[in-house]
């Protein structure tokens, strides 16, 4: 499972991400994935939960996340996956440096054309 895509959106009242999820693997995740985004207060602005039986491999999700205030830059992005009870952190395979974590900062990679 890594995050494959993220846009940002702006619908003239609102701003926000929708992140879309690859399993490209061979095999599904082996117990609950819980992914979680937080603002730069760590106040939780979305999480989801896919269960084992919705993780298959060549598969692709998808969730909205809204941003209060209008602003998702600084946004923080992280993973945990839950077997048998016990909680571990995911590290995203991505190529953004990551946090010591696992968890991935959002930040603009496009200036906007004036």
């Amino acid at each position: 499972m890594r995050p494959s895509w993220i846009w940002s959106y702006d619908d003239g009242g609102s701003v926000g991400i929708i992140a879309g999820f690859a399993n490209d693997g061979i095999a599904g995740v082996p117990g609950v994935l819980r992914v979680t985004v937080e603002d730069e207060n760590r106040r939780v602005l979305k999480a989801v939960v896919w269960m084992p039986a919705i993780r298959c491999p060549a598969r692709f999700d998808s969730t909205v996340c809204a941003a209060p205030g209008n602003k998702m830059a600084g946004a923080e992005m992280r993973a945990e996956i839950e077997v048998r009870g016990m909680r571990y952190p995911v590290r995203w395979a991505c190529r953004q440096k990551l946090n010591e974590d696992g968890s991935l900062i959002l930040r603009p990679n496009l200036r906007r054309q004036v």
